[in-house]
């Protein structure tokens, strides 16, 4: 008798805000990409965004789900060049200008919209994100 095997296959879709930010101060550009990414569950996931300035000390990144407010996930301080939380690691790059998040065998829990964001300054030498905006 012939069996029938199925394999089941999800379509994660990620998607960085897209949009660029400005603070008229400074000029200070920030440019998220690719604009969606879909990704396979269980593959791995790479966000990135770019910056024009190396004045930020601490950077970050959110994630959004739909009719929820943006919620801290990560973050990486100027001194170093990556931090890792569960299954996503962010990397700092300073003199290429960008950082990236990497996400490790991707869930779909992770299906969300993602921001990228930094601070020029840290209170008391140590930087506390918002956990949500």
């Amino acid at each position: 008798m012939a069996r029938l095997l199925g394999a089941s296959l999800l379509i994660l879709w990620l998607q960085p805000d897209g949009t660029k930010s400005q603070q008229k101060n400074n000029d200070q550009q920030f440019m998220q990409n690719p604009p969606s990414l879909t990704v396979q569950e269980g593959r791995n996931s790479i966000l990135k965004c770019d910056y024009n300035k190396n004045i930020f000390e601490n950077f970050a990144w959110y994630k959004k789900y739909p009719s929820k407010g943006p919620m801290f996930l990560i973050s990486v301080l100027s001194d170093d060049d990556k931090n890792k939380n569960g299954r996503f690691t962010v990397f700092l790059n300073q003199s290429a200008k960008y950082l990236s998040l990497h996400i490790a065998a991707s869930q779909p829990e992770d299906s969300a919209t993602y921001f990228c964001a930094a601070s020029t300054q840290c209170l008391g030498g140590t930087c506390n994100q918002y956990p949500n905006l």
